[in-house]
Parts: C-alpha cells; sequence; structure tokens
C-alpha cells in the first residue's frame, strides 16, 4: 500500500511534464512549410527529359520551403 501512495505523485508529475513538452502547430491547408532539417532520401516525382513524370529519391535540404500542390 505504501508504494501505491510514493506512485502517485510520480505519475502526475510524468503527466505534468510530458502535457507541457507537447506543442501542435496548426498549418493551413495548402500553406508552406519550411523544413529544419535535412530529409533524407525522400521519395519525390521528377520529369525525365521526355518530360514523364518517374520516381526518383533526393535530398531534401534545411530552409527549403514544401508546399502541397493541391491547392484549392
Amino acid at each position: 500500500m505504501r508504494w501505491i501512495a510514493r506512485l502517485i505523485p510520480i505519475c502526475a508529475l510524468v503527466c505534468v511534464i510530458s502535457c507541457a513538452t507537447v506543442k501542435t502547430v496548426y498549418v493551413p491547408e495548402g500553406g508552406p512549410v519550411r523544413l529544419r532539417e535535412t530529409v533524407p532520401n525522400a521519395k519525390v516525382w521528377v520529369q525525365d527529359e521526355k518530360g514523364v513524370w518517374v520516381e526518383a529519391t533526393f535530398d531534401l535540404p534545411a530552409g527549403w520551403y514544401a508546399l502541397s500542390d493541391n491547392i484549392r
């Protein structure tokens, strides 16, 4: 029974700390975001010399902006 009394304050402290460290940022649909870190081997679509879209991988450098092409 004693260990339960010690466990409750510890659990409460962990809950408070974990809730305080979470931050949610709302980005409107179609809004640009700036990459904070380089994204290695991102799967991308690129056009070849004939204009045909082909699969490729590419390192997206930090500082680049990412934007959806589904803007309405």
